[in-house]
C-alpha cells in the first residue's frame, strides 16, 4: 500500500511539472457548473448530446498529445490510442442515442459521469506513470465516494434568482412544442430517416 503512495506521490511532482492542471481545472469546474445550474432536474436530451461532444474533443487532444510525445513505447502508445478511441466511441454513442431514443446518452451522458471519465483519462495521457492496473482500479472503486462526495458539495453552491423565471419560460416552450415534434425537426436537420 506504501508503494502506491509513493508511486501517487511521484505522479503529483511530475504533474506539477506538465502542466496538467491547466487541463484538469477547467473540465473540473465545467463539470461543476453545468451539474449545478444544467442537470440540477436530470440530464436532458440537449444536455446528454453536448457532453457526448465534449468527450469527443477531449478525446482528440489526448491523441494529439499521444502522439506528440517520443521516447515512449509502442504498445504503450497503442493502448493509450485505443483508449482514445473508446471515449470517441463513447462520445459518438451518446450524440447518437439523442437522435434516437435518448435513454443510453440520459443515462451514461450526465455530466458527473463525463467529467469523472474525463479527469481520468485526461490524468492518465498527461502523466504516463499512472497508466497502471492499480489505479485504474482505484478510480473504479472510487466513483462512488466521488459522485456522492459532488452531490454534496453542489447541493453548498447557490441559486440562480432567475432560475424560477427560466423554468416557467422553458414549461410554457414544452407546452407548446412536444418533443416528438422537437425530434423530428433534429432528425430532418441532421438527415437521420424516422424507423
Amino acid at each position: 500500500m506504501s508503494e502506491f503512495f509513493l508511486e501517487a506521490s511521484y505522479a503529483l511532482l511530475h504533474a506539477l511539472d506538465s502542466g496538467i492542471f491547466w487541463i484538469i481545472i477547467p473540465i473540473f469546474f465545467i463539470g461543476i457548473i453545468t451539474d449545478k445550474y444544467q442537470e440540477a432536474k436530470g440530464t436532458s436530451i440537449g444536455n446528454a448530446i453536448t457532453n457526448g461532444t465534449f468527450i469527443i474533443f477531449s478525446a482528440f487532444s489526448w491523441l494529439q498529445i499521444i502522439f506528440s510525445r517520443e521516447g515512449v513505447p509502442h504498445s504503450f502508445q497503442l493502448s493509450q490510442t485505443l483508449f482514445s478511441f473508446m471515449a470517441i466511441i463513447y462520445g459518438y454513442l451518446i450524440i447518437a442515442s439523442g437522435f434516437k431514443t435518448g435513454k443510453f446518452a440520459v443515462k451514461y451522458g450526465r455530466i458527473r459521469v463525463v467529467t469523472y471519465t474525463l479527469l481520468y483519462f485526461t490524468t492518465m495521457v498527461y502523466i504516463p506513470t499512472l497508466y497502471t492496473f492499480k489505479v485504474l482500479l482505484f478510480y473504479c472503486l472510487f466513483f462512488p465516494l466521488y459522485y456522492a462526495a459532488m452531490s454534496k458539495f453542489i447541493n453548498l453552491l447557490p441559486e440562480i434568482k432567475a432560475s424560477t423565471y427560466n423554468k416557467a419560460i422553458t414549461d410554457s416552450k414544452i407546452a407548446n412544442i412536444s418533443r416528438a415534434r422537437m425530434r423530428r425537426k433534429l432528425r430532418n436537420l441532421f438527415g437521420v430517416k424516422e424507423k
